[in-house]
């Protein structure tokens, strides 16, 4: 099965048939389950959109643009395909405009 990493492009296609594309952007740490409490699920967010922030001061925000996300569960990670990785966060360039030498390889 396979294990998603932050900055991989990854293509998620549900059990509707749906199609999701994007970057993992974020990914849960395992939790030890605890006595008397529910164990949280592990998820990853999966980038699918970003736009310039409206006209304001940027410098007290933490990101300098809006990101749409998607969380995908644990339980549907043997959904996900694994397309390419990035080099950073940073990097927001349209995946099927950009070259391949710029991304390494799995």
């Amino acid at each position: 099965m396979y294990d998603p990493k932050v900055n991989d492009y990854v293509r998620w296609v549900n059990e509707l048939g749906q199609v999701h594309e994007g970057w993992v952007y974020f990914k849960s740490d395992p939790v030890e389950p605890k006595r008397g409490w529910n164990t949280p699920l592990r998820y990853i967010s999966i980038e699918i959109s970003t736009k310039e922030r409206p006209q304001c001061n940027v410098s007290t925000f933490l990101h300098k643009r809006i990101h749409v996300c998607l969380c995908c569960y644990e339980h549907s990670w043997h959904q996900l395909e694994y397309v390419r990785r990035r080099v950073s966060k940073q990097d927001d360039s349209n995946p099927d405009e950009i070259s391949y030498g710029a991304y390494k390889k799995r």
